[in-house]
């Protein structure tokens, strides 16, 4: 009996979506197709445009009922909808914060939005999260509904919808056909395929979410310092190691909880007032609470005491951005840049300061070099966000084509090696 004539109908439908690349279905201007398959189906409703947000928060992702998904792989799918979320102009929250308030507000929008600062979410529904193998052929699925409220009123901004899909195993003709299609077919539903998958759902969602802001980026590190609990105590009787303000100070920031980690900063104050990190974390927290008046001293005060930190020049250079002191915020980031010229985020609010001044010149050299840093540092996110505006120089009749395509091409030989 021929091989192929005992393959479901459907495999071969499925197969054959599977190599189509997406389609996207805008519904205000379209319906969606019947089929429906490998379409990104979205809508940017007339407030988004009235109204564009300048900050969007992720919210836990909903789990569809019935379904078998666990809590850790919709984690994931929210983890990459922040990532790509990142590339564009609007300000991020970080997913602990988010959480951390969402567990002291009760789950209340409103009082959510005061306190993170952030006058919009992202909400939504995971109904395929799962890999099926079928001997010659295989399916991993990803996919998700979601929306973007305004928390003031509940008003939608945009939502969409994707199911992304990786297809392995072939039409088998023959037997030689028949074993090709197995290997195919149980390589497709590898664990990494499934991370795969769902970074092109992030991907084709966040796209389709209108960006055309430069604007800097906020936080002058990009992640807290992870710090450990101390060891417990080896015999009973042995008091427990103290754990430094500071380090609990960071870690408490890293967990979304920015008035703990305040206090920890002021105890560490307290206990040594020329402990420049403890001034940088509490100058941090401040500016992460857009309290840029109690911020900048705290931040003074940590560059008097460390002033070749190039983090530390960078929230100086940010929170004088913030206040509208843009000479003294660039005079910043020029240090920072002296005292490390792989500085990303020196290097691109620089960009920011300059095109906002209509000097897109320099601008585009400053992009080029946050480019060349985060590429370096492994920030890929933050490399295309720099590249995105680069072209967005290029495209305006400003001629640094040679530096678009120079980190064009970086990006597409490192996303080879991944592949």
């Amino acid at each position: 009996m021929n091989a192929a004539h005992t393959l479901p109908a459907a495999f071969i439908m499925a197969a054959l979506a599977g190599c189509a690349s997406p389609s996207y279905v805008n519904k205000a201007k379209e319906e969606p197709s019947g089929l429906g398959m490998n379409q990104v189906v979205f809508q940017v409703y007339d407030a988004y445009s009235t109204t564009p947000p300048d900050c969007a928060a992720i919210l836990p992702l909903k789990i569809k009922f019935g379904t078998q998904i666990k809590e850790e792989d919709a984690a994931k799918v929210r983890l990459s909808l922040y990532a790509h979320l990142s590339t564009q102009s609007k300000r991020n929250v970080r997913l602990e914060r988010i959480d951390h308030v969402l567990a002291e507000v009760k789950d209340d929008r409103k009082a959510l939005g005061e306190q993170i600062k952030c006058s919009v979410v992202i909400e939504g529904e995971i109904s395929e999260y799962d890999s099926t193998f079928y001997g010659v052929y295989s399916r991993v699925a990803v996919a998700v509904d979601l929306k973007m409220t305004r928390v003031s009123d509940g008003v939608v901004l945009w939502e969409g919808h994707h199911a992304a899909v990786s297809h392995g195993g072939s039409v088998p003709l023959d037997p030689v056909g028949l074993a090709m299609g197995v290997v195919d077919a149980a390589t497709n539903i590898r664990d990494e395929q499934l991370l795969r998958v769902t970074d092109d759902l992030a991907r084709r969602l966040i796209s389709t979410i209108p960006d055309n802001k430069v604007v800097a980026l906020e936080d002058p590190v990009s992640e807290p310092l992870k710090v450990l609990a101390p060891p417990p105590a080896a015999q009973a009787e042995t008091p427990p190691v103290p754990v430094d303000d500071l380090a609990a100070g960071e870690k408490l920031l890293a967990d979304g909880d920015n008035a703990g980690a305040l206090a920890a900063a002021e105890r560490a104050i307290a206990a040594d007032p020329d402990r420049s990190g403890a001034w940088f974390l509490k100058g941090r927290v401040l500016m992460l609470d857009k309290d840029y008046g109690g911020a900048e001293p705290a931040i003074l005060k940590a560059v008097a005491l460390d002033s070749g930190n190039s983090k530390f020049l960078n929230a100086l250079g940010a929170v004088n951005a913030q206040k509208g002191a843009s000479d003294r915020a660039l005079a910043a980031y020029r240090m920072a840049i002296a005292a490390d010229s792989g500085d990303g985020f020196a290097w691109y609010n620089s960009g920011v300061l300059h095109f906002n001044a209509g000097r897109p010149i320099e601008a585009a050299d400053s992009f080029y070099g946050a480019g060349l840093a985060y590429l370096k540092a492994g920030d890929y996110a933050k490399a295309e966000r720099a590249l995105a505006d680069l072209k967005d120089i290029n495209n305006s009749g400003i001629p640094v084509r040679t530096k678009v395509k120079a980190i064009e091409e970086a990006l597409s030989d490192l996303s080879r090696r991944k592949s």
